[in-house]
Order: structure tokens, then C-alpha cells, then sequence
């Protein structure tokens, strides 16, 4: 696939595609959906700490150090667009990950929360394998997962974000980030894995 197009001569559609890629992207999902899942689950202050642990570990860590090796060239963008390259960063998300959901654990948080974050190593483990062999859109499946997962905590008041997994797609198509195929198994992992978590919420 191309790179994403440089800001000079970019059409309006691609940069609206580049805008809605950043603001839905992986992390930034991900992180609004472990926020909303402990605050859904937990009471005030101790949300905010069980928040804090799992967007930490989850996400935030992961994203910073994606960051540091984009700086030093050792990744060609955030996106990780390379294949290639996914492979490593992967694995080390998962260590992060795993740290946290031990602290997780260790702080009895709620069903949902840990579900969660189980839920995030059961995707990247999904995305770790797939990519030996193949690219599919993470993006897609992050964002399936999260609106699965928020329908499944908030109910019909989160139907409106069904909007977002197109838009997404859409976007990763338009940048050539991806082909149809590659965002429909986004859609189809990022699917199953909501479901999981959905049937953890039904039956807490």
C-alpha cells in the first residue's frame, strides 16, 4: 500500500480522512473505552485509579513508546503502516498490557474493567498472528471493538457511534492505508471480540 499522502496536494476528502484516522484512532478509542468501562463499573475515587491503570498500561505506554521509536527511525509512523514492523511493537504492547492487568487484579478491579483489558490482549494477539502473514486494519478492529463494547455497557444511548467503524474504514481505504478486504477483517475481529465482551457483561 502507499504512504499516506504528504500535506502538500492533499484533497479536502484526504484530509478529512487524515483528521478522522488520528481522532479514532487505536489509542485514542481504546483509551475512551477503558475510561467509560471503569467509571460504568466502579465508584468514585477508586474509577479514576482503575482508569488510570488500564489506559496507562493499555495504551498510553504502548503509544508513547511507538512515538520514541518513530523519532529515532526505527518505525516509519505512529500507524505502524509497515507490516513488517508491527511484530515487535506488538509483543511489547502485550508485556505492557500484561503488567497492567495484573495490577488490575491486584486492586480487585470490577468484571468489566478486567474484561476489557482481556478482551485488548485477545485482539492484539489477533492482530500479532494475522500480521505474520497478512495486513488487516487495526484501526477497524479497535473501532468495532469499542462500539460493540460501549452498546454493550451503555446500551442504545451509544447507537449513534455505530457511525464510526464506516467512517474509519472509509478513512484507511481513502489513505490507501488499506485495502476493503484488510478493513473488513479489521471489522470482523474487532466484532468478535466485542461480542466476547458483551456476553461478560450479560452474564455479570
Amino acid at each position: 500500500m502507499s504512504a499516506l499522502p504528504t500535506a502538500q496536494g492533499r484533497s479536502m476528502s484526504d484530509r478529512l480522512a487524515v483528521a478522522v484516522s488520528e481522532v479514532f484512532a487505536p489509542a485514542v478509542l481504546l483509551s475512551l473505552f477503558l475510561v467509560l468501562a471503569a467509571l460504568h463499573s466502579a465508584a468514585w475515587p477508586e474509577s479514576v485509579l482503575l482508569a488510570a491503570v488500564a489506559v496507562g498500561f493499555t495504551a498510553a505506554l504502548p503509544l508513547v513508546g511507538v512515538i520514541a521509536l518513530v523519532r529515532r527511525g526505527y518505525l516509519v509512523d505512529h500507524h505502524i503502516s509497515d507490516r513488517r514492523q508491527r511484530l515487535p511493537v506488538l509483543a511489547g504492547t502485550l508485556v505492557s498490557i500484561g503488567i497492567g492487568l495484573a495490577l488490575l487484579l491486584r486492586l480487585d478491579a470490577p468484571a468489566a474493567v478486567v474484561g476489557a483489558v482481556v478482551c485488548t490482549v485477545a485482539g492484539v494477539l489477533a492482530v500479532l498472528v494475522v500480521n505474520l502473514w497478512w495486513k488487516l486494519s487495526a484501526h477497524s478492529a479497535v473501532a468495532v471493538f469499542a462500539v460493540v463494547g460501549m452498546l454493550a455497557l451503555f446500551g442504545a444511548w451509544a447507537s449513534p457511534l455505530v457511525l464510526v467503524p464506516a467512517a474509519v474504514g472509509w478513512s484507511r481505504v481513502r489513505l490507501l492505508a488499506h485495502t476493503p478486504g484488510q478493513v473488513a477483517a479489521g471489522y470482523a475481529v474487532g466484532a468478535l471480540i466485542g461480542g466476547a465482551f458483551a456476553l461478560l457483561v450479560a452474564a455479570g
